[in-house]
């Protein structure tokens, strides 16, 4: 508990009780929410009486504050106490959960430290020293209001504000504060953390981790798996189904004098390795860095080895599976010898669960992937063990040269998207919109054609063109539909969606639209080629597209206002026709506002409850040029 006071001066007179406390104890109040609990909590009196946040002052009030900093930390962290795995009366050894900083750490400890424990009484005399000067420096402190309202928007993360000096990482001039921890862990990570309880061991302590007597092990999940140099000759690794030899489980993997913070890493060992579909490998390693190095040092080291640590954070790279489940780094094991007791303390726990979970979860979906491409190669008439190169990173839908879709079996090829089940959703929304009634439907940026002669196979009586720019692409969707006999009803024609006046076999006055335009934004192609496997052997031109992702969809609604704007009697779509539109996920309200010159019909959901088709109809009847010019966005 801490007291302060103060005499309201010439400059404070008139201003709220609030702003006084803020602006003359804010190394102790560090942000409005933590002010205003403190009034909450009655801990702000004006001349002896409980004053609310609003309370005008005037000069010569006394204003005091009892900052009761265990219920501060109460109202931000709560009441969670920490495990521990290792005390006595001088030091511990205690779990930092993760998400918690380590000044939360402070205050999260399940043991507090009484003045017998402080070495000849000098934290008492510390603290003491601490109030006098605190007081001293806050009699002394003027403020300008504008600078006060400066500070207080500084407010943005409570718990990063909040840091009472509980001193559980050693920072300069709190050296004495009781207990500190002799080393730190990441908020993002979890692990052992060494606090000393007195003034003696913490001097002691941190000595023997200067001097790397303290030995810490990181448990890691990273990206991969070292491999071995050609010359040591061990047998392959069966689980990986490649010729490449890695360190197996239980190995020790050199360390790479020339990575980045080599220097600062003492031993890399090998716990497991798991298959994953997105990296074709994890590793689990044990770590042991050099004292007083951290774990962001092993992660700059791994990332330089092109190894990431699995993670969201700084020198990290996610899994695509496996978002947002936080950093997988893990303090696991601490040693060291006792200064005291002249015996050898090793404290540990086992790795956090999400590890396990991580590594069955990358298995399972290994499982599911072969599963599937064994499917794919018996329906494309491939024998696995003979044909099939597995080492391969090229979708196996271009290394057979087929996929199916829509309970179809099309060719495809480098020069074609993969057809995606999510595209399905197309299909559906146009025969539904059809009626089983004789139709004109033209697929703008056909590719492999097997939008429209999916169509086509569904409505019997129908008839359709599809157009794309690429002549590659035209070759394979004509093979296909020769291959499902559909020639006499489809017909493939070189087109830009940008331009679809330019190809005047188009004015037929269509009755559907469908189209999936490219989508994802150019200026993120090679993020994106990383996080989606497969796709950087996928045509760029009808994957990427300017303007974040949107430009595709812009240059269509511009053929389609010119064409319901000309005066010729002669129409690419017909009046009251529909037009049927693939979609990223979270892009609808913008191409909604994009193609404002139609009427929205509906929104439907693919397979994975993602928003992925917007429907939109033409008008009955010719409007207003003026009305019908797309939004450039």
């Amino acid at each position: 508990m801490k007291e302060l006071q103060l005499q309201v001066q010439d400059e404070d007179d008139g201003n709220r009780a609030w702003k006084f406390v803020l602006a003359h104890w804010k190394s102790v109040v560090k942000s409005r929410e933590h002010n205003r609990k403190c009034f909450k909590r009655g801990e702000v009196t004006v001349n002896g009486v409980i004053a609310e946040v609003t309370r005008l002052l005037v000069k010569g009030d006394w204003v005091k504050i009892r900052f009761d900093d265990r219920a501060a930390h109460e109202s931000v962290y709560g009441r969670e106490k920490l495990d521990v795995r290792y005390e006595d009366d001088n030091l511990a050894v205690v779990v930092k959960p993760s998400g918690k900083t380590m000044v939360a750490v402070g205050f999260m400890l399940p043991f507090s430290v009484s003045p017998s424990r402080s070495v000849n009484g000098m934290a008492d005399q510390l603290d003491q020293l601490d109030q006098d000067t605190e007081a001293q420096t806050g009699s002394e402190h003027i403020v300008v209001e504008e600078d006060r309202e400066e500070e207080e928007e500084d407010d943005e993360n409570e718990e990063d504000n909040f840091d009472i000096p509980s001193n559980i990482s050693p920072t300069v001039g709190q050296q004495h504060r009781l207990p500190c921890a002799i080393h730190g862990i990441e908020k993002a990570a979890n692990g052992l953390v060494l606090v000393a309880k007195t003034q003696s061991m913490r001097a002691i302590l941190l000595k023997m981790h200067n001097e790397e007597q303290i030995v810490r092990t990181f448990r890691i999940i990273c990206h991969g798996a070292f491999r071995k140099p050609k010359s040591d000759g061990e047998v392959a690794d069966k689980t990986t189904n490649q010729d490449i030899q890695y360190y197996s489980p239980g190995a020790s993997i050199p360390i790479d004098t020339t990575g980045l913070d080599a220097e600062y890493l003492k031993s890399i060992r090998v716990v497991h390795l798991t298959p994953s579909n997105e990296s074709g490998l994890i590793s689990t390693l044990d770590v042991t860095p050099r004292s007083p190095y951290m774990g962001v040092n092993i992660r700059r080291y791994l990332l330089s080895q092109g190894h990431p640590v699995v993670g969201d954070s700084g020198n990290t790279k996610p899994l695509k599976a496996n978002r947002n489940k936080g950093l997988f780094s893990a303090v696991t094991k601490v040693e060291f010898k006792h200064p005291v007791q002249d015996k050898n303390v090793v404290a540990s726990f086992d790795e956090p669960a999400k590890f396990e979970q991580l590594r069955n979860r990358e298995q399972r979906a290994c499982v599911r992937r072969k599963a599937e491409e064994l499917e794919e190669l018996r329906k494309g008439g491939v024998e696995p063990v003979s044909t099939f190169d597995r080492k391969s990173d090229k979708p196996i839908a271009y290394q057979i040269g087929e996929k199916d879709f829509f309970q179809m079996r099309f060719k495809v090829s480098p020069a074609t998207l993969i057809p995606r089940s999510s595209t399905e959703t197309l299909v559906k929304a146009a025969i539904n919109i059809s009626q089983q009634r004789p139709v004109k439907v033209l697929d703008v940026g056909t590719g492999s054609g097997c939008l429209l002669l999916a169509l086509l196979n569904s409505l019997p009586l129908s008839t359709g063109v599809g157009v794309d720019i690429s002549k590659e692409a035209l070759e394979i969707a004509n093979i296909n539909k020769d291959l499902h006999s559909l020639s006499t009803r489809a017909s493939f024609l070189p087109g830009d969606l940008g331009d679809l006046q330019g190809t005047p076999e188009l004015f037929q006055s269509f009755d559907i639209l469908v189209c999936n335009p490219p989508y994802l934004d150019s200026a993120k192609a090679d993020r994106l080629k990383t996080l989606f496997a497969g796709t950087e052997h996928e045509p760029p031109v009808a994957l990427f597209a300017e303007k974040e992702g949107y430009g595709a969809y812009e240059l269509l609604a511009a053929s389609l206002s010119r064409d319901l704007s000309t005066d010729s009697p002669r129409h690419i779509m017909t009046k009251g026709g529909f037009v049927v539109l693939e979609i990223g996920s979270g892009m609808g309200a913008r191409v909604r506002e994009i193609f404002k010159f139609l009427q929205f019909e509906e929104a439907l959901k693919d397979n994975q409850d993602s928003e992925r088709c917007l429907v939109f109809s033409l008008p009955t009847t010719a409007a207003d040029p003026s009305t019908i010019v797309p939004t450039a966005i």
